[in-house]
């Protein structure tokens, strides 16, 4: 799956990064999910003896490898509720240092090896599906510096609008999505002290469209803040936007 992600936020800070997925099941129950960032892309405008200069930072991301299994799983007719846990590794593969006149919160990489923990939960019929997961990502100081602890709260809720009626042999299907992201973060510390404006509370409504087939699904959604709250003199997110494409080589089994 690729999710390329644009936004912009207070500041003229404006950031593009593609996230790649690609999930392996070992079984039924068990899959193995690597996520990559790259390209990472951030601009701003900074402003110098009166004059206005574009400052970007480009290069790869980090790499977060994950495994999830399935520990609960409840099969009705047309139905199926799945609780997964998920554990990670965030490994620092990105650059930290891309452009030095860019504060270090807003490199492509973090430059941080890291945990985290999530428990996931799906509930899919024949005509709707929803997801919820809660997570918690803790990072270790790398380089004189290190991210804040961060809680993150996710729902979705999607519906098909066609076709009405489900029968086989369907081309695909096109579902209304309705999402909801909340997140917590701890200031970042710089040489053991707070790093200023980082850190805060962000909540975001999220509404799309998907359209999904056995084999591929592209989907546009638009990430809209309805909550924020910033430490500091930190940027505040003004909008963004997620278009994702999800291209199936084979699996017998669905989540």
């Amino acid at each position: 799956m690729e999710n390329p992600t644009l936004s912009t936020a207070g500041g003229g800070y404006q950031n593009l990064a593609t996230q790649g997925v690609l999930v392996y099941g070992i079984t039924s129950q068990l899959a193995l999910i690597t996520q990559t960032y790259q390209p990472v892309w951030t601009a701003t405008d900074a402003t110098a003896g009166g004059k206005t200069v574009r400052l970007t930072a480009v290069g790869a991301g980090d790499t977060i490898q994950e495994a999830r299994y399935t520990v609960y799983q409840l099969d009705g007719i047309g139905s199926t509720l799945r609780v997964a846990p998920l554990i990670g590794l965030a490994i620092p593969t990105g650059m930290d240092d891309s452009n030095p006149a860019i504060r270090r919160s807003e490199q492509p990489g973090t430059g941080n090896w890291g945990g985290r923990a999530a428990l996931t939960s799906s509930w899919q019929t024949l005509y709707w599906n929803a997801e919820a997961e809660i997570e918690y990502r803790d990072y270790i100081p790398g380089a004189g510096y290190q991210f804040g602890n961060t809680f993150l709260a996710n729902a979705a809720f999607h519906y098909v609008l066609w076709p009405t009626r489900i029968t086989p042999n369907i081309p695909g299907e096109l579902f209304a999505s309705f999402e909801t992201n909340f997140s917590s973060a701890r200031p970042n510390r710089a040489a053991g002290a707070s790093a200023p404006g980082t850190g805060g509370q962000l909540w975001l409504v999220d509404p799309g469209l998907d359209w999904s087939t056995s084999g591929y699904g592209v989907a546009f959604t638009a990430l809209l803040p309805v909550l924020q709250q910033v430490y500091g003199q930190g940027r505040r997110y003004d909008w963004g936007f997620l278009f994702h494409i999800r291209i199936s080589l084979y699996t017998p089994h669905h989540w």
